[in-house]
């Protein structure tokens, strides 16, 4: 992985994809993939950044695609993929010294190659500090590279005090000289995440259990690793469970005070919507980013969305519509104010899936297996089995993204986890309904037509697994509606008499993050975080190349795709484009960290 401090224009980044696409044309063995990350705490905008990069034709075939992806200026590490997965750019906007500690990394570091902002140290004195040189030194790997344009004495002295050797080398143009250096007495890095940790998987092939969008874009990240796949559906097809809707709204779950759950939702959002946009252009996926609209329709709500709108994000996200202009906005009278997202709006989860699906098999890798029940999971040496009534498979690797029956299939993992039952209804368009231009949120969720029809939803039963169609939750999710909307008259004209519906069952945490990562070993763990202070090397033992990933709740659709690109990142031993804070949260063995840090007993 190249590492940078301060990505400007991107110019740095562009010049290395453009040697490495070069590689790629030339070479048949060597590198496959690029890394990239860089750090800049103040990011221009998409227009300036076009602007600036236009001055460089000779680069446009890759400059023109970092401008199309360009994130909007949110805190926090922004993942974009290119080239198909083959160049990955994670970048880091915000104070590269409260970034710095925040990258995920393990006891050797992380970094190959280090490239050091380009300004004169007078210019950006913030960029060169001896904390800011120890950080370098921490994140780097052994014999790592380092260079910079600089030649000041007090850099040169700095790095070297922090680990590097560093020499005076001919400079570039009108540069006489520059710095370079090396990572010298590469000591193990302390300090890590010992009650979070994340291990690379085994090498060799992955099992994956489930078929919906978790699976699906789960097994799309591998493959473009190299890794195979083989992947085990209990259904006849894919996206036949909670991922078979015929509409789901894609938006972030976003809060005022912008804490865990709302830094996650906003890094998986731009991310899913770029995998959405990336699959349409070659698969068949129904979807229209028309806006999603939610209602401040009662007092609750309303103190909701003014929390929301005291938050750090900027309007191309989400800003305030106020009721005098809803009816505009939506298309549709409502008589509330709320608020807008521009860039989400609604998809077919079930193609979607079946998308990814098709994109993964192109490599090659990948090998379905469908109506392949599986009812039991157990690890022989170093293989991990599933096993049913169809047959037998398997691997060095397993992951299981099976919904709601994650905690029955790995019930040694303690999961506390739960089903959610939800019913969606299907109405018929009418005049009315078909003037609808966005997703509509209110105490449910309404749909612009597809195919004549609009999803109304969805009915919540916790811990209800049923499949069955349910006439009172049919009728509820019109009335809820029309309890929302109680002085507009079109509500009362939706038409669910023909008792069109679809149910799904989803897994839930109590949270409302998914689960993701590693398996933790819970047996005796009691007693051996009561002696870990004695091994310095210790971590939470998990279970050798088994990974879940769940928990996605009513989110999926925005959650799903960044998931399954960490955990294919983390099964293959590759930086991870989160922040060490969201990483934790989203660890399967969070519930039993916490209570361990906290000096309480695990009650398993």
């Amino acid at each position: 992985m190249i590492a940078e401090t301060g990505f400007g224009t991107g110019l740095n980044f562009l010049a290395s994809w453009q040697a490495f696409a070069a590689h790629l044309a030339t070479r048949e063995t060597g590198t496959r993939r690029l890394q990239f990350t860089s750090f800049e705490k103040f990011p221009l905008t998409r227009p300036d950044l076009a602007k600036a990069l236009a001055a460089w034709p000779e680069l446009s075939d890759f400059s023109e695609q970092l401008v199309a992806q360009w994130p909007l200026a949110l805190p926090g590490c922004h993942r974009l993929l290119f080239d198909e997965g083959r160049v990955t750019l994670d970048l880091w906007f915000g104070d590269i010294k409260e970034n710095l500690p925040r990258v995920p990394h393990g006891q050797d570091g992380l970094v190959d190659a280090w490239f050091l902002d380009g300004f004169a140290p007078a210019k950006n004195p913030e960029m060169w500090t001896p904390e800011l040189f120890a950080a370098l030194a921490r994140l780097a790997r052994a014999e790592a590279p380092l260079a910079t344009f600089t030649c000041a004495g007090f850099v040169r002295r700095g790095l070297i005090e922090a680990g590097w050797a560093m020499e005076k080398v001919k400079g570039y143009g009108s540069k006489r000289e520059m710095l370079a250096g090396t990572r010298r007495d590469k000591t193990p890095c302390s300090g890590l995440q010992r009650a979070y940790p994340r291990p690379a998987g085994r090498e060799g092939e992955v099992l994956l259990v489930g078929g919906g969008i978790a699976s699906a874009m789960t097994a799309l990240s591998l493959v473009r690793r190299g890794r195979a796949v083989t992947l085990l559906c209990a259904d006849a097809a894919p996206a036949g469970g909670a991922s078979g809707n015929r509409q789901g709204a894609l938006y972030p779950l976003l809060g005022g005070e912008h804490d865990t759950l709302s830094r996650f939702y906003a890094a998986a959002f731009p991310y899913a919507r770029e995998r959405l946009v990336e699959l349409a252009a070659r698969h068949e996926v129904a979807f229209e980013l028309c806006g999603v609209t939610q209602l401040a329709y009662d007092d609750k709500s309303t103190q909701k969305i003014a929390k929301l709108l005291t938050g750090p994000f900027p309007a191309e996200l989400v800003y305030a519509v106020p009721a005098i202009e809803m009816a505009s906005e939506l298309g549709l009278p409502t008589g509330c104010a709320g608020v807008a997202y521009p860039r989400g709006g609604w998809l077919c989860p079930a193609d979607l899936t079946r998308a990814a699906l098709a994109e993964a098999a192109t490599s090659g890798l990948l090998t379905q297996h469908y109506g392949a029940e599986v009812t039991h999971l157990s690890q022989h040496g170093d293989l991990w089995v599933a096993e049913g009534p169809s047959g037998r498979w398997q691997a060095p690797n397993l992951v299981v993204a099976a919904g709601h029956r994650l905690p029955e299939l790995i019930p040694f993992a303690a999961l506390p986890l739960y089903p959610v039952r939800g019913q969606v209804s299907h109405a018929r368009t009418n005049p009315a309904l078909s003037r609808l231009k966005q997703v509509l949120c209110y105490d449910g969720y309404l749909t612009p037509g597809h195919q004549g029809r609009h999803c109304i939803g969805a009915s919540y039963g916790r811990n209800q697994t049923g499949l069955d169609y349910r006439e009172e939750e049919q009728a509820s999710n019109r009335e809820r509606l029309i309890a929302c909307l109680p002085e507009q008259e079109w509500p009362l004209g939706v038409d669910l008499s023909d008792r069109e519906a679809r149910v799904g069952v989803r897994s839930a945490s109590r949270d409302h993050l998914p689960v993701m990562g590693p398996v933790a070993v819970l047996e005796s763990l009691e007693q051996r975080w009561r002696d870990h202070d004695a091994d310095p090397q210790w971590s939470l033992p998990t279970w050798p190349g088994l990974f879940v990933l769940g928990a996605l709740g009513s989110r999926g659709l925005c959650s799903a795709p960044l998931c399954g690109e960490l955990l294919a990142a983390e099964i293959c031993g590759e930086p991870l484009g989160l922040d060490r804070e969201l990483l934790d949260a989203l660890h399967p063995a969070r519930y039993w960290s916490r209570k361990l840090l906290k000096g309480k007993p695990l009650g398993l």
